[in-house]
């Protein structure tokens, strides 16, 4: 019967009932009255059961009526056809569904408007490559140069096949995140020190516009570093795109909600965030002024809370800061 309507549930139970009722009135009552008035006392009891049975089928209906209307919305809802709000003006836990329901299509259509606003931007970025790309390539076989130089031309091209890579490296980096992250048994204590020195020397290899000034302590965390070190570089990037001349970053320890974190700060001298902004910095649908997405951001907030920590923006003092928080590890263990 589980896998049965729940009407046709509801109407089998109450049917049942009042069947095996009508039997006992019928058993009890055979020892007192003559056949006559048994035979009547039947017809009067079938009659009754009969009425009965029509009116548990009538019940079941009325309580499984507002069930069929929310199935039928839930389907509608699987196949993207938003609709307005259920309107079901009740109190009870099916009234309480309902309002589940409408939350959960209201997400879901926001969710699917940002992705569909998110593919396509990401694809015209995308595009913006190739295209130079493309065009480029024509002007070499046609010995058309850039400045008249065809190490000039080739440059660019180099330059925007760079930046091709690293768009289509992120958005499958980001694809494969959550399995990734789930490989708890890659996790190691490691030295946030070393971590953050290894990252300053690969940036200082391939820049020498900017200065960093570091202070870095001796301080441990639990974690999969290869991806940690991701999450910073992410951070770093960013920084590095916008400083004017100068980055910051120290490393220390606090005491935040009841326990010891590594603080991992990193500032620049760049002009500040706009208070709007700080609050989708981090957000994959983000789009930035210079056009770029936060695909870097977003994949550096998703490790570092799959870690337990925290990362936030924040203007401060004249410059744009970046907080890392993590459970900090002691030396010893």
């Amino acid at each position: 019967m589980r896998d049965k309507p729940f009407g046709l549930q509801i109407w089998v139970i109450m049917t049942a009932f009042l069947i095996f009722i009508t039997g006992i009135i019928t058993v009890v009552l055979i020892t007192y009255v003559s056949v006559d008035v048994l035979i009547n006392l039947l017809r009067l009891l079938v009659i009754l059961s009969i009425i009965n049975i029509i009116l548990a089928k009538l019940i079941a209906n009325k309580l499984t009526e507002p069930l069929r209307y929310l199935e039928k919305k839930v389907r509608k809802i699987a196949n993207k056809e938003w609709e307005e709000p259920i309107d079901l003006n009740r109190g009870d836990e099916i009234g309480k569904l309902a309002s589940s329901i409408n939350m959960m299509q209201e997400s879901l259509k926001k969710m699917e408007m940002e992705e569909e606003i998110f593919l396509q931007s990401v694809s015209h970025d995308l595009k913006t490559p190739i295209m130079v790309i493309h065009s480029y390539s024509q002007a070499l076989l046609d010995k058309m140069y850039l400045n008249d130089s065809f190490d000039d031309t080739v440059a660019v091209i180099i330059k925007e096949a760079k930046n091709l890579e690293k768009k289509v490296e992120k958005l499958l980096y980001l694809n494969s995140l959550d399995y990734i992250l789930e490989r708890k048994s890659e996790f190691k204590k490691m030295n946030i020190k070393s971590v953050v020195h290894n990252l300053i020397e690969r940036f200082f290899l391939v820049q020498n516009r900017v200065i960093i000034h570091a202070q870095l302590a001796d301080l441990h965390v639990w974690g999969n570093e290869e991806e940690l070190t991701v999450a910073l570089e992410n951070i770093l990037e960013n920084n590095m795109r916008y400083a004017q001349s100068s980055i910051w970053i120290f490393t220390r320890i606090v005491h935040e909600q009841g326990k010891e974190q590594v603080e991992i700060i990193l500032e620049n001298d760049g002009p500040p965030i706009e208070d709007e902004q700080l609050n989708q910095l981090f957000n994959h649908f983000y789009k930035g002024k210079n056009g770029k997405f936060g695909l870097g951001l977003f994949i550096t907030r998703k490790i570092i809370l799959f870690h337990g920590g925290e990362v936030q923006a924040q203007n401060i003092n004249g410059r744009v800061r970046f907080r890392v928080l993590l459970p900090y590890e002691m030396k010893s263990m």
